[in-house]
């Protein structure tokens, strides 16, 4: 079990390698990381706390919500299959399940491939060890399609050494929304919750807007 932190440390002697040969191009997430994700708004407490778990290769998501250290009353648990353009809400106490289209495939847990670099420097202190993380700070559109909602952007920080996805801040006409992950580990420990269960068979896609996202999750 590997926490951003021992990962950054295992790795060490490779990042300035990394970093001279990077380019300042956008860098490439663990093929698989899972944790803790808040989410927040600049006008509200949390409003969304839960599990993440996220398959880079595959680029596959599930989030399931702790509803206890939450500021609704509503569950949210989602799979979504993003080169599918799929995304399944699903109510296990029910054994009902959502299947939307899911035209915009961009989100907080890895840098897009068109984001732009801003800079490079430490959370906390250099000074000493183990009292700051070097990151590295992006930002782009995060929309898919030209469109009216360009305007909709983004400003993320990852680790330096090992690309993780330490905080995003994204702004939409809709919500600003702060996405904050926590105990990252560079594994996933179950597969299986990648997969629809078997309530989802059958289902019909229920097609949306062309700008339908990931962060449509958490708008009211």
């Amino acid at each position: 079990m590997r926490t951003v932190e021992l990962f950054c440390v295992a790795f060490l002697c490779l990042c300035p390698m990394a970093w001279a040969s990077s380019g300042r191009e956008p860098c490439r997430s663990p093929s698989k990381t899972s944790g803790k994700l808040c989410v927040s708004t600049t006008k509200e407490d949390t409003i969304a706390w839960g599990d993440f778990k996220y398959d880079s290769a595959h680029k596959h998501l599930r989030f399931v919500e702790n509803t206890s250290k939450s500021n609704k009353t509503s569950h949210l648990d989602v799979i979504i299959h993003f080169e599918e353009s799929v995304m399944y809400k699903l109510d296990s106490k029910n054994e009902s399940c959502k299947k939307q289209s899911l035209p915009c495939h961009k989100h907080p847990m890895e840098i897009p491939a068109d984001a732009t670099h801003v800079d490079e420097l430490y959370m906390g202190s250099h000074d000493k060890s183990e009292q700051g993380l070097r990151v590295r700070m992006w930002s782009g559109n995060m929309t898919d399609h030209d469109s009216h909602h360009s305007q909709d952007h983004y400003l993320m920080m990852t680790t330096s050494c090992g690309c993780i996805t330490v905080s995003c801040t994204y702004h939409s006409e809709k919500n600003d929304l702060i996405f904050t992950f926590f105990n990252v580990e560079t594994e996933v420990d179950n597969m299986e919750a990648f997969h629809p269960p078997d309530y989802c068979e059958g289902v019909e896609l229920e097609e949306v807007s062309d700008d339908h996202s990931f962060f449509d999750l958490f708008h009211d």
